[in-house]
């Protein structure tokens, strides 16, 4: 588990791997983190990781907006 803080722009994130994911033990420690931060007034996101490679799913991405783009006549 990574925990990240922005202190200019008042965030804060958690990263997860899969194996902690789906650990209960890590999954419990992560709503402290959540009400601290709240607390302070910073917004809190949870970033998980995915089954699918980066990668392709990034090109598919590009591709799809290339082609709205082009679609668009822009």
């Amino acid at each position: 588990m990574k925990v990240e803080v922005n202190d200019e722009f008042r965030f804060a994130s958690i990263w997860l791997t899969n194996e902690e994911k789906n650990n209960q033990e890590i999954r419990d420690e992560i709503f402290p983190l959540i009400e601290k931060w709240k607390s302070r007034k910073y917004k809190f996101v949870i970033y998980e990781s995915g089954q699918r490679n980066l990668l392709e799913q990034t090109k598919g991405l590009l591709n799809h907006n290339k082609n709205l783009i082009r679609e668009s006549g822009s």
